[in-house]
C-alpha cells in the first residue's frame, strides 16, 4: 500500500518541527496529510477518503467547500483587494454581525482568537484600571504567556479545588505572569464568588467559555453565568465570554442568547467564517470606543478585516442568519449522542457523548463530567482503543481525551452511519482490549 503521508512526513520533518504546523495534529506514527476537501469528507496523498470529525475545531460549520463560501471568496480574490485597507465589505460584515448578535453594540475583527483575547483583556485592564485576571481552570483561550495558564493541567500539582494553583501550560511562559492570574472552578459558583472576592480589587477581567468546548462539551449548570454576571457587577469586574467556539454555533446569538447572560465583551472566530482565519472583538459601546485612536489601548493589524475573510463571513452569516442551520447541526449531534450512549451501554462500557451546537465529544466515564477535573479523570486508554479504531475505519478525531469534535451542515446520513459503523467497531476494540489485559 502507497504511503505518500509517511513520504511527506520524511520531508517535512527536516524543513517543519515534527513535521506540523500546530502541535495537535501530530500523531504517531505519522502526521496525516490531505489534498483536498469536500462536505464533510477528506482525501488524503494517497487518495484515500476520510470522514473528517474534527471540521476545523468546530470552524468548519458549513462543510468543506460550501459553495456560496466558495463563491464569495472567489468574488472577493477577482476585486483584487486583500487587506491594509478598509472598505464597503468590512462595513456590511460588521452591521451583519451585530444583527445576529443584538445583545451587543459594536464589533472590531482581527485574525485569530489569541489576538481577540488579548485585544479584550488590555481593554479590560485600561477600563478598570486593574491589572489582574481570573480565568477558568482547564479552558483554553489561546498561546500568550497570561493565557495558556491551568491548561490541560496536571491536576497532582493544581492545589485543591478551594484554592487552584495557577500552572504553565507549557515551557517559556513568565512565571509572574502565570503567577498572577487567579484561576476559578467552572460550575461553581460559590468557590468562584470566594476566590474573587479575596482579590476583587485586583481583577480586571473574569474570563470563561459560557460552554467548556476545549475539553470536551460542558455545559454551565443552572443560575452558573447568570451568578457570575451579578459577581462582576458587584465589584466591578468585565465579564468577557470567550465565543470562539460557540459564536454563531449554539445560536445566532451565541452562548449570550442561548442561556440569556449578557457579556461586557465577547470574542468570536471558529464558525464565523466558516474555516478561513478571521476573529472579531465585540462588545458595550462604552468599552469599545476606548480602543479608538487616542482614547485607550491600540487595536491594530496588517490583516484585520482581511477582504478574503470578509467576504467568506459575510456569506456565512447569511447561511446562519435564520438560524435554521444551528437547529439542523444541533440536532443531529443531540442524536449522534443519543446513539453512543445507546451503544456503549449495549456493550457493558462506561461512556457518555455531551453535545451543544455542532460540537460533540466522548468522554469514557460514568457521567458527564462538569468541570474541567471531572472531564481529567476519564479513561484514557479506552479513549485511545476507541480513537484507534475509529482511525482504521478512515474517521480523523483527535488523540487527546481533553478535545472535542464536530458534526456539520455537511454530515448527512450517509456520513453519520460510516461514523455508526466506526464507533460500533471502536466499543468493540475496547472490550476486546479490556478482555485482553484481564487475560
Amino acid at each position: 500500500m502507497a504511503n505518500a503521508s509517511a513520504q511527506l512526513y520524511e520531508r517535512a520533518g527536516k524543513v517543519v518541527p515534527a513535521g506540523v504546523n500546530s502541535n495537535t495534529r501530530a500523531r504517531s506514527p505519522h502526521p496525516f496529510y490531505f489534498q483536498t476537501a469536500d462536505g464533510p469528507w477528506l482525501r488524503d496523498a494517497d487518495g484515500r477518503q476520510w470522514l473528517d470529525m474534527v471540521m476545523g475545531n468546530g470552524a468548519v460549520m458549513l462543510g468543506h467547500n460550501h459553495p456560496q463560501v466558495q463563491d464569495a471568496v472567489r468574488q472577493a480574490i477577482d476585486r483584487g483587494m486583500t487587506t491594509g485597507v478598509e472598505s464597503a465589505l468590512s462595513v456590511e460584515v460588521a452591521e451583519l454581525f451585530l444583527d445576529q448578535v443584538p445583545t451587543l453594540d459594536m464589533v472590531r475583527f482581527t485574525n485569530t482568537g489569541t489576538e481577540a483575547v488579548q485585544h479584550a483583556l488590555q481593554l479590560a485592564r485600561h477600563a478598570t484600571g486593574r491589572r489582574r485576571i481570573a480565568k477558568v481552570e482547564g479552558a483554553y483561550h489561546g498561546w500568550s504567556d497570561e493565557l495558556f495558564v491551568s491548561v490541560w493541567a496536571d491536576v497532582t500539582r493544581a492545589g485543591t479545588v478551594n484554592n487552584i494553583t495557577p500552572l504553565a501550560g507549557t515551557t517559556g511562559l513568565r512565571d509572574d505572569v502565570v503567577d498572577d492570574v487567579l484561576v476559578v472552578p467552572f460550575n461553581d459558583l460559590e468557590r468562584t464568588e470566594q476566590r474573587i472576592e479575596q482579590a476583587a480589587d485586583e481583577i480586571a477581567c473574569l474570563l470563561l467559555e459560557p460552554v467548556m468546548i476545549d475539553i470536551g462539551v460542558i455545559e454551565p449548570m443552572p443560575d452558573y453565568l447568570a451568578g457570575l454576571r451579578q459577581l462582576c457587577d458587584r465589584h466591578g469586574i468585565v465579564l468577557l465570554f470567550d465565543e470562539l467556539l460557540t459564536g454563531f454555533n449554539v445560536a445566532p446569538g451565541g452562548a449570550q442568547a442561548r442561556y440569556g447572560v449578557t457579556p461586557d465583551l465577547a470574542t468570536y472566530g471558529k464558525a464565523l467564517a466558516n474555516g478561513y482565519p478571521l476573529a472579531a472583538l465585540a462588545g458595550r459601546e462604552d468599552l469599545m470606543r476606548m480602543t479608538e485612536p487616542g482614547k485607550g489601548p491600540a487595536f491594530v493589524g496588517t490583516f484585520n478585516g482581511h477582504a478574503i475573510s470578509m467576504a467568506a463571513c459575510q456569506a456565512t452569516l447569511r447561511v446562519l442568519q435564520d438560524g435554521s442551520v444551528q437547529k439542523t447541526v444541533a440536532d443531529r449531534a443531540a442524536t449522534l449522542a443519543g446513539q453512543f450512549d445507546g451503544w456503549a451501554k449495549s456493550a457493558g462500557i462506561d461512556a457518555v457523548m455531551t453535545a451543544c451546537g455542532s460540537h460533540v465529544h466522548w468522554f469514557f466515564a460514568d457521567r458527564s463530567p462538569t468541570d474541567y477535573r471531572s472531564a481529567a479523570s476519564v479513561d484514557r486508554a479506552a479513549y485511545a482503543a476507541f480513537n484507534t479504531a475509529l482511525e482504521q475505519a478512515g474517521v480523523v478525531t483527535l488523540p487527546n481525551p481533553l478535545s472535542h469534535h464536530a458534526v456539520s451542515l455537511a454530515h448527512d446520513v450517509a456520513a453519520l452511519d460510516r461514523l455508526a459503523e466506526a464507533m460500533e467497531a471502536g466499543f468493540a476494540a475496547i472490550a476486546e482490549a479490556r478482555a485482553n489485559a484481564g487475560a
